[in-house]
């Protein structure tokens, strides 16, 4: 990682540094050519001036002295060659001394004279190239043209020593990245072993330890994100831990009172037959309710596995709701509740009709069993474009808030007491919760203490598996 580490580090600082010097050659070009056209251009206002003293080869004048004594010292001030050629392509005029009198023809110098724009050329990266028009003061046509040739060996000479320093800056950069790098690798080979020794700790049964949460943000993110799972997996292994303590001692009760009530009669000589009668119906009780854990329990195990099986089919839920409550009803009387249906629409939904029907009993029998004497359950139903609702209303003791999120959990219950009452076994709510989320639907409860409660169930008209 650290190898990696320095590779890419000086990889951006080669490119960065390439770049750097690649701009600054380009600069020093770009000033060097508008250095010389701004000097050939004084010149070549100086030869208009002039005029035919300066055109005249054979003539001898002060002004044409200094014309060329300023055309050498240009020269030498740019380090290169100037050339005057006239309109009939003459050279008269060359620093080097060796062409004047002789003709120079380009394609350059044509469109030139042709008044045509013609800019710098860079001639490789060693050469420069200026042309610079001198007019007739008369005709305003072009007369002459100053060709300069400039030399861009201080610009080389420059760039050279700029790779020098690249090269010295690279080392040093490479140096400085390789040590980082190493520091880095210790410091993260430390930081990996601490997690290392905690998560073997972890590992060896010490749930009860969390890891540090410290260091870099990284490190601090990875260890926060093991806490979490560890946390998850101490609340799982809780809950599992108070799922077994629980259902051993819904499944003991019973047990334990027919034993006592058993053991009852096989003390006693000559009992009644009365008394034998009713301890037998006690039994007998128990035994349905040992039953109807056993069977809430395999309920609830079918409804947690990840692909339970769904029979779905069109449902009329105004119909299903009906026979509910028919069979409710019988258990509302005995107590003087009163149970009504309010439909706002018929509703025909892709639903599990037998998986429904016992999640949709388990709250309205729930609303009865812990209503008031005479109190009211009222049961609506109602729909849209994608979901139908089914609203359960009572009158009953209703559920404190501070147990709103815990009554859908298996064998809670708010009332213990009055749930032994009651005949309860702490499933039902924790069954009707996972056959809503089969069908892709939510379960939600409004509540206040001694003032009823409303529960709410929202499923697809559709079918979403």
């Amino acid at each position: 990682m650290g190898l990696v580490f320095v590779l890419i580090c000086n990889g951006f600082m080669l490119f960065g540094t390439y770049r750097m010097v690649r701009s600054y050659e380009k600069k020093a070009m770009e000033m060097q050519a508008s250095y010389v056209e701004q000097q050939c251009g004084i010149l070549a206002n100086q030869i208009m001036l002039n005029g035919s003293n300066f055109y005249n080869m054979n003539g001898i004048s002060e002004e044409r002295e200094a014309n060329i004594y300023e055309i050498e010292q240009l020269a030498n001030d740019i380090g290169g060659r100037i050339l005057i050629i006239d309109n009939h392509y003459e050279i008269l005029s060359d620093t080097y001394n060796q062409n004047c009198g002789q003709y120079y023809v380009t394609g350059e110098l044509i469109r030139a004279f042709a008044d045509k724009e013609v800019g710098r050329t860079f001639i490789g990266e060693e050469y420069l190239q200026v042309i610079s028009k001198v007019y007739n003061q008369e005709t305003e046509k072009v007369d002459a043209l100053i060709l300069a040739i400039s030399s861009l060996d201080g610009k080389n000479g420059m760039t050279e020593y700029l790779y020098e320093q690249r090269k010295t800056i690279v080392g040093i950069f490479f140096l400085f990245t390789a040590m980082t790098s190493i520091l880095l690798v210790i410091f993260f080979k430390k930081c990996f072993g601490t997690m290392q020794k905690e998560l073997d700790i972890i590992a060896e049964g010490h749930q009860e330890e969390n890891m540090s949460e410290g260091g870099f943000q990284e490190f601090y993110k990875m260890a926060s994100s093991f806490n979490k799972i560890i946390n998850r997996y101490k609340e799982l292994e809780n809950s599992r831990q108070e799922f077994v303590s629980n259902v051993s001692h819904e499944l003991k009760t019973p047990i334990t009172s027919m034993k006592i009530l058993a053991d009852s009669l096989l003390m006693q000589e000559n009992v009644p037959a009365e008394i034998y009668e009713e301890f037998m119906n006690d039994i007998v009780h128990e035994i349905d309710r040992e039953n109807q854990i056993i069977n809430d329990l395999l309920t609830l195990v079918k409804m947690d596995k990840t692909q339970a099986e769904l029979n779905i089919a069109p449902t009329n839920i105004n119909e299903l709701l009906n026979m509910l409550l028919k069979r409710i009803s019988p258990i509302a009387e005995e107590r003087n509740i009163t149970i009504r249906l309010e439909t706002m629409r018929t509703v025909i939904a892709e639903v599990d009709e037998v998986k429904l029907s016992l999640a949709c009993n388990n709250i309205i029998e729930n609303a009865v069993k812990y209503n008031r004497e005479g109190g009211k359950v009222d049961v609506s139903l109602n729909g849209d474009h994608k979901f139908f609702y089914i609203r359960v209303k009572d009158t009953g003791v209703g559920i404190p808030e501070d147990c709103q999120e815990q009554i859908f959990e298996r064998f809670y219950r708010v009332d213990k007491a009055r749930s032994r009452e009651t005949g309860g076994t702490g499933l039902g709510l924790a069954i009707s919760r996972n056959v809503v989320l089969l069908h892709k639907g939510s379960i939600r409860v409004h509540s206040k203490e001694g003032e009823g409660a409303v529960f709410i169930i929202r499923i697809p008209l559709t079918y979403l598996g």
